[in-house]
């Protein structure tokens, strides 16, 4: 019957292992720690030798399986490891100290039950909240792994010594504090969420306001643009009675750059990126001619993205801009194109010291007739 509870130990804790270390090929490590795990399990029961010896051995085993079948976050794994290890161990003190004495079998099937349960609620805890800091996941696993060792040094001294009461509360005591800080963890992610909830109502109410302004300048200015309209005909007519046709001409010519320094819409279907260009359009000095092939994605409406672009526009100096903004796979290219470009580097250097979360690259790009730069930034896949 030992030979079944080993068995179960050591698919328990490939199990554990594999979810927990991130195993890239999980069947292969899977089967060939569940071999390795029950066979040294056996040889130790055949020369009892199940405890500190045990457990050593198994901790040295594992680390070498983890780095043969995943060399990243060794110091992680590692921890995972020990985790694991100490598991084992807490699982079965309860069993013992209860069952062990009626039936060895019995209180060795319950104490594999309890660390299947344990492991299953530990992973799960894991793949909820994976995308913590590495901060937190260190500080959890520290936390547990010293709630662990007191709890196991506490038992040994039970089962030396007999029922210390002294030696049970202090366990309870750090079960205790061991789900309190879980329990902070989770209050923490609930706080992270709320944080994102009231970001994300920010920028809708950002975006709000942003479109709100944009049609009450729009309006605005179609209302002079409307009245210069009536203008500028009658001052064409008149030189037409005149036949000045030279200055008609020119008249119209003036009245056409006018209504396209005017015709500055962005449509993307990205809301607050292109709301957020148009007013930038307007603001600019210089003239801009837009062309933007992109797909419609929150990178877009990302504050960071788009206050790059807007002020990479202010850093460039020139008559007159092309600004491409184009998708290649998942690579967001900004492109600015003009003749005689100039940029002021102290505002390029402040622009893209600040703390960017996206991967990027940038070149400048110059010649006798017209100079390119270029920006390229990987977008994450949503």
């Amino acid at each position: 019957m030992s030979y079944i509870i080993n068995l179960l130990e050591a698919l328990i804790v490939s199990y554990g292992l594999v979810e927990l270390c991130n195993i890239d090929k999980k069947k292969i490590f899977f089967i060939l720690n569940t071999i390795i795990t029950f066979g040294i399990s056996n040889i130790f029961d055949c020369i009892d030798q199940n405890f500190m010896p045990l457990s050593v051995v198994y901790v040295i085993l594992w680390c070498i399986l983890i780095v043969i079948f995943n060399r990243k976050n060794i110091i992680y794994n590692f921890l995972f490891i020990v985790f694991i290890d100490l598991l084992c161990g807490l699982c079965a003190f309860l069993p013992i100290l209860t069952l062990y004495k009626y039936s060895r079998i019995i209180a060795g099937l319950m104490a594999k039950i309890i660390q299947l349960i344990m492991t299953y609620e530990f992973i799960r805890f894991k793949r909820k909240y994976d995308y913590f800091e590495d901060k937190y996941w260190l500080t959890i696993i520290v936390v547990l792994l010293l709630g662990e060792i007191i709890i196991v040094s506490q038992m040994e001294q039970v089962i030396e010594n007999g029922y210390l009461l002294s030696c049970i509360l202090i366990s309870i005591f750090i079960i205790i504090i061991m789900g309190i800080s879980l329990y902070f963890f989770r209050l923490i992610e609930e706080s992270n969420l709320e944080k994102e909830r009231i970001t994300k109502l920010y920028e809708k109410q950002k975006y709000q306001d942003l479109t709100y302004t944009f049609m009450k300048s729009a309006k605005d200015e179609l209302d002079r643009f409307e009245h210069r309209m009536i203008y500028k005909i009658r001052n064409v007519k008149l030189e037409i009675e005149k036949h000045d046709y030279d200055e008609a001409i020119k008249l119209i010519e003036n009245y056409r750059d006018e209504i396209h320094r005017i015709n500055r819409t962005v449509y993307t279907g990205n809301g607050v990126f292109d709301t957020s260009m148009m007013l930038k359009l307007k603001e600019l000095e210089y003239d801009v001619t837009p062309c933007f092939t992109i797909s419609s994605r929150e990178f877009y409406n990302n504050v960071q993205f788009m206050n790059l672009v807007l002020e990479l526009l202010d850093a460039i100096h020139v008559k007159s801009l092309s600004l491409i903004i184009k998708e290649e796979k998942n690579i967001c290219i900004v492109q600015c194109v003009g003749k005689d470009l100039s940029l002021c580097f102290d505002e390029m250097k402040h622009i893209f010291d600040k703390k960017i979360d996206f991967v990027y690259k940038y070149q400048m790009q110059e010649n006798d007739s017209i100079d390119l730069f270029t920006l390229k930034i990987r977008m994450e896949d949503e």
